[in-house]
């Protein structure tokens, strides 16, 4: 009888295990925030979280963390991002969601998990 109990707790916490394993990496998702220089250089961002967000929020968080001069138009429209601004070498940026370029200002545009979001310098 105690050979059966035990057993049965062992496949319990095995049991409980796995499911609480999988429940915290399904919440272990991101949100991933591509900043695309358009010379190469790419510097890229995760944000763990189960909300929606408004991809221009996720760019103010990005530029504050990183302390990055951003300066966008009166529709949210980034005009200048870490020292590239748009009109230099005849690029601007551009926002793209999973691989779509975006028509929206990124104010209108809202993200989850799992999305990349790309503001690209081209």
């Amino acid at each position: 009888m105690k050979k059966k109990l035990t057993l049965g707790l062992l496949v319990l916490v095995v049991v409980l295990s796995v499911y609480f394993g999988l429940k915290l990496n399904s919440q272990k998702k991101a949100l991933v925030f591509e900043l695309d220089f358009g010379n190469g250089d790419k510097k890229i961002f995760y944000n763990y979280t189960a909300e929606q967000k408004k991809a221009w929020s996720l760019l103010q968080q990005v530029a504050a963390i990183s302390k990055m001069d951003l300066k966008a138009d009166e529709n949210f429209v980034p005009q200048k991002i870490d020292g590239f601004l748009n009109g230099d070498e005849n690029k601007k940026w551009n926002l793209y969601v999973n691989g779509v370029k975006e028509v929206n200002s990124p104010m209108n545009v809202t993200v989850k998990v799992p999305d990349i979001i790309t503001f690209r310098f081209e």
